[in-house]
């Protein structure tokens, strides 16, 4: 293959990333692990809530770009990925018998292209209790890893009178505008939990449904159900208070370019172009 052709499969490769940026934002090649022997109970979840990110079928689980949990419990929720959970497990039970440090590949987590891959959409864990959602980073740098505290709610709504049946449940819309970008939400009050998917929360019923105008960012409940099991968190101690716009800053440069923002160069051929990426937080 000539220098020429190389260079227009490297671009081309970069335009449909970019096309496609809502799928897996910069698609950073890198997967952090977390060892789960090492996580404690913070308390019980009483309700357990489903959502498919970036569905392209609901009725797929194949087709998710990634499916996440909403626990609800007696002084705290916690939202996080539930591929990443699961990756997170495969990986502590495998590593307990081998101590080289390595894993299979295919114990990355799942989901649709996800094999490898890190996002922050899918591998930070928020904390939601009184009064305020609180987001543990876990970054392809470690030096950005860290906590930082929002209000909670964060949303100003507008009711609509526009209604919808989702999931069997009988939904009215809601529109906000959040860190820069328009959303849509379709709440029910058949069940009577003023939360949601991610940061989302504050309306007079449980969020089954929420995207943002550009629909680069969709959540969608799958499933609710009632449990009576612990919740876990890793313990974080070597998190620190980080600032939101620093996060924030080192998630688009590592999104649009991971191989120079992380110092990783090729032995050989030329350097990945840099990439579009849209993130969910445009301020």
């Amino acid at each position: 293959m000539n220098k020429k052709l190389i260079t227009l499969v490297i671009a081309l490769a970069a335009v449909c990333s970019g096309a496609s940026a809502q799928q897996k934002q910069g698609k950073v090649p890198y997967m952090t692990k977390s060892n789960i022997d090492k996580y404690v109970v913070v308390d019980t979840a009483s309700v357990r809530i489903w959502y498919a990110l970036n569905a392209l079928d609901i009725e797929d689980e194949q087709s998710y770009l990634d499916l996440q949990r909403l626990e609800i419990g007696k002084t705290r929720n916690k939202y996080y990925s539930y591929y990443v959970w699961e990756s997170d497990s495969l990986i502590t039970v495998y590593q307990r018998h081998n101590r080289s440090g390595n894993y299979p590949s295919q114990f990355a987590p799942r989901g649709r292209g996800g094999k490898g891959y890190w996002s922050e959409m899918q591998f930070h864990t928020w904390f939601i209790e009184d009064g305020k959602v609180r987001t543990y980073t876990r970054e392809p740098d470690p030096a950005y890893n860290g906590y930082y505290d929002e209000p909670y709610p964060g949303q100003q709504w507008t009711l609509t009178q526009d209604t919808a049946t989702i999931l069997g449940y009988h939904c009215q819309k809601a529109s906000c505008c959040y860190h820069g970008r328009d959303f849509e939400a379709w709440f029910t009050t058949e069940i009577p939990l003023r939360f949601g998917p991610w940061k989302f929360g504050g309306l007079p019923g449980l969020i089954v449904k929420v995207y943002d105008s550009d629909r680069l960012y969709d959540f969608e409940c799958v499933r609710v159900e009632k449990t009576h099991t612990p919740m876990l968190s890793n313990p974080y101690k070597k998190h620190r208070p980080i600032s939101r716009s620093k996060v924030l800053k080192f998630e688009r440069k590592v999104n649009e370019d991971s191989h120079r923002t992380l110092g990783w160069v090729r032995v050989e051929g030329p350097q990945p172009l840099p990439v579009h990426y849209e993130p969910i937080e445009l301020e």
